[in-house]
């Protein structure tokens, strides 16, 4: 208990001779520390008067040439600025660059590194260029290569950019934007060896922004693969990109490459290239491993995905040929052709051919090779089963081969090339003759009725048969194409029936009255055993060389010709009534007719004067005007006035 009081003694002592000495301390160190502001705003104010104007220039030029890898002109003279941070400001600024091409800026700030700056020496740590104008003419890619080395450089200043603007100049002197409100970063990473990219800009009123980091940029620039990683977003669209990546004299790159977007078409649309189709493209996510090598793109293990449909395959794009060619394999399960749309040929009431411009300067650029397999396409109410096709592209001219497929209940091959026409001297400056075409296309065994609705809309036979297509043309416009066809088709099929008339109906009628079938015989059907027709295509005409039809109760056979170009018929034919075998059967009947019209509502007539010649009744008014008409003609005419022409007599009821 005695040793407590002498303990809180000494304490009390310690205290109060440490705290003596604290007080002290903490005067001295507000001493020192005042004596050091005061020497840091001596120096501040003095500095600018110390580090001469022509360093601050040396400095800054040679700043903004590592930053920005280009020569530099600056217009004003350079001001050191101390409050709030160390900084030279240099106004406006030039960068002298070759083939007419600028890039200026309002003003360049390069901060300075202060405690290099109280030792006297003038060290920048970061280049801001507020506002600069890049103007590109001619080969736009000088300025970006020029710059590529310095990102080599560790020792070299950071850059900032501040609401940039990129043009584009032609050769006429018109400017046009391409890029505004640029904002990036160029930082340096990994200790030094590395940088990072960051970049917000608006290009067609679209916000983009990219990042871009290597690890290794000298190694990147000298050819040595380095891990880069890449995320460019826009749009609503999305790319990623991670790998290796090297530039070199031979570029490399290797990764694993990934997209995605909400609207294909709207991302076409944005980027300024035409869709290919009128429908669809609208969700679409690609995922791939990519590899860049000797002039070489190849997209391996691709899985793509696209307005529901879903396929994977192989690309190889190459490019250190003249022309770029592609290459690859796709195969899917199913494939909906439907949001796509079909080819348009005719007008949008279907009636006449399209007079619009067929366009193939899309194939002009590149070559390609593509094969493509899929278990199931469907279109609209189309379904083909084991598909197997093609597509090859070569200088211009494109193939597209179907191998194999199940359709319509047979199988079906068929081979379509396009490829620009010759040069026509008609045309103004020389200018092709549109397109030339080609088509070969076997149907066998197939649903003749389905076939033909959907292949061409028509629906006027049905059964079992095989279709045999060969046919060619040239023309600016389906419309030019369709009237100089040349080639030949044939059909023959068994078991079905002849869609809008009934001929075995239309005989036996004018078996028990003839005049009663003098007007439009179209309705109902005709059943027919056997049916074989070749027609053969000159300009757009088609000549029937053979139409038979047999049936049990009648037989039909036509000539005449098809305009494909006017889409009408004008065909004559005759139909025979075959005796029945019934007991009692009267004998069989056999009646000229004609089918004129258009193709899809052609007028069926019989033909009349043999129908007055089969009814009793009407047969002494036909052999009277007969007589009376030549009569007519033998007897001289009058001077002076003309011959009589003849009196019909009056009508006699109908038989």
């Amino acid at each position: 208990m005695r040793t407590a009081p002498f303990a809180i003694g000494a304490i009390k002592i310690f205290m109060l001779r440490f705290g003596k000495n604290a007080r002290r301390a903490g005067v001295v160190a507000a001493i020192g520390f005042g004596a050091i502001m005061a020497v840091l705003l001596v120096a501040m104010a003095v500095l600018p008067l110390v580090v001469p104007g022509a360093e601050l220039r040396r400095v800054a030029v040679q700043a903004l040439a590592g930053s920005t890898g280009q020569k530099v002109v600056i217009l004003g003279e350079p001001a050191l600025r101390l409050f709030p941070s160390p900084r030279v400001v240099l106004g406006k600024v030039s960068f002298p660059l070759p083939s007419g091409q600028s890039l200026d800026a309002e003003n360049v700030v390069t901060r300075l590194d202060v405690w290099r700056l109280l030792a006297g020496r003038v060290e920048v740590d970061d280049v801001i260029v507020e506002h600069p104008t890049l103007v590109l003419t001619g080969d736009g890619l000088t300025p970006a290569l020029a710059v590529a080395p310095v990102f080599a450089a560790a020792q070299w200043p950071e850059l900032r950019i501040v609401d940039g603007t990129i043009a584009w100049r032609s050769n006429g002197g018109l400017t046009r934007e391409l890029v505004s409100g640029l904002t990036a970063n160029l930082d340096r990473v990994a200790d030094g060896r590395g940088l990072s990219l960051a970049a917000i800009f608006d290009w067609r009123d679209e916000r983009v922004t990219i990042t871009f980091t290597l690890d290794d940029a000298a190694g990147f620039i000298e050819g040595t693969p380095a891990a880069a990683r890449m995320v460019l977003a826009s749009n609503g669209a999305e790319a990623r990109f991670q790998g290796r990546a090297a530039l070199g004299p031979k570029p490399v790159v290797t990764g694993t490459l990934s997209a995605e977007t909400d609207s294909l078409r709207a991302l076409l649309d944005w980027a300024g290239i035409e869709p290919p189709t009128r429908g669809g493209l609208g969700p679409f996510a690609l995922t791939t491993r990519l590899s860049l090598e000797d002039g070489g793109l190849s997209l391996t293990d691709a899985t793509l995905e696209l307005d529901g449909n879903r396929g994977d395959g192989a690309f190889l794009l190459k490019l250190a040929q003249s022309r770029p060619m592609l290459q690859g394999t796709f195969a899917a399960d199913r494939i909906t052709l439907t949001p796509y749309g079909g080819i348009r040929l005719t007008t949008d009431d279907g009636r006449t051919w399209d007079r619009r411009p067929i366009d193939l300067s899309v194939l002009e650029g590149f070559d390609l090779d593509l094969r493509l397999s899929a278990g199931r396409v469907v279109a609209d109410e189309t379904t083909l089963s084991t598909v197997a096709a093609s597509a090859v592209l070569t200088s211009g001219r494109l193939v597209m081969v179907l191998g194999e497929a199940s359709g319509w209940g047979g199988l079906l091959r068929a081979s379509l090339s396009l490829a620009p026409g010759a040069p026509d001297p008609a045309r103004s400056h020389g200018d092709a003759a549109g397109v030339e075409v080609r088509l070969e296309a076997e149907a066998t065994d197939v649903d003749l009725g389905r076939s033909l609705d959907d292949i061409a809309g028509v629906r006027r036979i049905e059964g079992t048969g095989t279709i045999q297509v060969e046919v060619s043309g040239t023309g600016g416009s389906a419309a030019e194409i369709a009237r100089t066809l040349a080639g030949s088709a044939s059909i023959s099929a068994a078991n079905g029936y002849l869609a809008g008339l009934d001929a075995a109906q239309v005989l036996q009628r004018i078996e028990r009255q003839p005049l009663s079938a003098g007007s439009d015989a179209r309705g109902g059907r005709t059943a027919f055993t056997n049916l074989s027709g070749r027609i053969a295509i000159t300009d757009g005409i088609g000549t029937v060389e053979e139409m038979q039809l047999q049936g049990k109760q009648v037989r039909l056979g036509m000539e005449g010709s098809i305009s494909i170009a006017e889409r009408s018929l004008d065909l004559a034919g005759h139909a025979s009534l075959l005796p029945s075998s019934s007991k009692g059967a009267t004998g069989g009947v056999d009646l000229p007719f004609s089918v004129r019209g258009p193709w899809d509502r052609p007028m069926v007539m019989a033909d009349p004067l043999s129908l007055i010649e089969r009814s009793g009744a009407a047969l002494p008014l036909l052999e009277a005007v007969k007589s009376r008409a030549g009569s007519a003609a033998a007897e001289p005419a009058m001077d002076g006035a003309p011959g009589r022409k003849p009196t019909l007599p009056p009508t006699p009821p109908a038989n």
